[in-house]
């Protein structure tokens, strides 16, 4: 579905991704780790055209994109097909939770209100938030602001959803609610890339653990070959030193 080649990038001095090539199929699951400050984020905003890599290219439903230079209509026409959740949210505390998730559909989309809202309702529902339609961000808990943020995502059926470490705000409380709804999506076959510390996640829902560090793709494997068979041993480093065990 998606597949990176040779990406590369740099911010002044500082070298973030150093040519990184991944493949991405429908369904997957892949889980980034790795240290603060090993490229992750960097690599998810430069799939999502957020931020332009220096170099490589982006392989999409058969369609190439120079990773460095596209128009800001290939940028519009790519990101109807991707979804993006951000560490905090962004949501318009203006509006409500069925407001931030018909406006993607109204305005991005064009859709009339009525259809907008039928699967804005939808896509709460999936994420357990229908109840809390018309509540403000304000009158929602940290995790149930996180699941109004994924039913945005999913509103727009795109390709593939891009998590950018979606817990890292949370309490284990809510951490919990918001895994669960990942965990629904992966099983009903949406494809995912998440940047995540959240190791029982990544061994348990991916399909495909990708361990970064210092800009480089370090080991990618099975959960089964990078928690139990790691061949690097930077990897079996990072792996005995969390608490997924």
């Amino acid at each position: 579905m998606i597949e990176l080649r040779h990406i590369g990038k740099s911010f002044g001095g500082t070298v973030v991704l150093r040519d990184i090539s991944l493949q991405v199929g429908d369904g997957d699951v892949i889980a980034l780790l790795g240290p603060s400050g090993s490229g992750k984020t960097t690599l998810l905003r430069c799939i999502s055209f957020l931020t332009l890599a220096d170099q490589g290219e982006i392989v999409f439903d058969g369609e190439t994109y120079r990773a460095d230079h596209i128009s800001r209509k290939d940028i519009l026409r790519y990101r109807k097909k991707i979804g993006f959740v951000f560490q905090d949210h962004q949501l318009f505390a203006n509006k409500t939770a069925l407001d931030n998730v018909t406006l993607g559909l109204t305005v991005g989309r064009k859709m009339n209100r009525t259809e907008a809202v039928k699967k804005a309702e939808q896509a709460l529902d999936r994420v357990g938030m229908l109840d809390r339609k018309d509540f403000y961000p304000s009158a929602l808990s940290g995790g149930q602001q996180q699941r109004v943020s994924i039913a945005r995502a999913i509103a727009l059926s795109p390709g593939v959803i891009l998590f950018d470490e979606p817990t890292s705000a949370l309490d284990p409380e809510l951490t919990g609610e918001v895994l669960d709804v990942m965990r629904r999506l992966a099983e009903d076959g949406t494809t995912m890339i998440v940047v995540t510390h959240e190791m029982e996640f990544a061994r348990r829902v991916a399909t495909r653990v990708v361990f970064m560090e210092n800009g480089l793709i370090v080991e990618e494997g099975t959960p089964d070959e990078i928690f139990n068979h790691p061949k690097q041993a930077r990897t079996a480093e990072f792996i005995n030193g969390s608490t997924w065990k």
